[in-house]
């Protein structure tokens, strides 16, 4: 009767705690944590699912999959560019995996321009993306959006070379509460990979 009450007590703590320790006594509250996230050596998001079941899981299995943290713009472009829309598969292939994430997208321009020209642009890039993830299936509750213009630019006062960072649309994957995923880094061998900007660069 002891070992009953114990194992209800870790079944209740389980349950508060959101996420299961071990599969094959918690296999039930797997889908309310069903990935893991972490960096790359590059910089890239590995997502690797640990749900048991659902998703077109079974018992056990893992899978890796890319995502793709930002894509890239073109000076004063908004449509996106085939390299970048195939930087977007992978992103759609892990929410569609997941039918619990969520996902942030947020929309930025470089400083070049007026703030309010900028917030148009950013507008348009953010639309483009959206557009593209509903056209792949997800639905738009699961889209959190906000389009910020030349705010929060990662280079200021950035050359010609250097301003494509800055003209970006950011994702991030967000958990079923619209939390964004823990992601760990290795930040000792970070860098190194190949980048090339949408044209044209100015």
């Amino acid at each position: 009767m002891n070992m009953m009450k114990a194992l209800l007590a870790l079944l209740v703590l389980a349950s508060m705690a959101g996420c299961a320790s071990t599969e094959s006594l918690y296999a039930q509250y797997d889908e309310l944590c069903p990935v893991e996230a972490r960096v790359t050596s590059t910089g890239l998001v590995t997502v690797t699912g640990i749900a048991s079941g659902g998703a077109g899981l079974v018992a056990g299995e893992s899978r890796t999959q890319v995502w793709e943290p930002a894509v890239y713009f073109g000076f004063d472009q908004s449509p996106l560019t085939d390299a970048e829309a195939r930087r977007l598969e992978s992103n759609l292939a892990v929410l569609k995996q997941y039918p619990t994430l969520q996902v942030s997208v947020q929309a930025f321009t470089d400083e070049k321009g007026s703030a309010s020209y900028n917030q148009k642009l950013a507008s348009r890039r953010l639309n483009e993306v959206v557009q593209y993830l509903r056209d792949g299936g997800i639905s738009n509750g699961r889209i959190k959006r906000v389009a910020l213009g030349e705010e929060l630019p990662i280079l200021a006062d950035a050359n010609n070379e250097q301003r494509v960072i800055n003209r970006r649309v950011e994702l991030m994957p967000l958990d079923a509460q619209g939390r964004p995923l823990v992601l760990r880094a290795d930040f000792a061998r970070s860098g190194g990979d190949e980048f090339v900007p949408p044209a044209p660069v100015k």
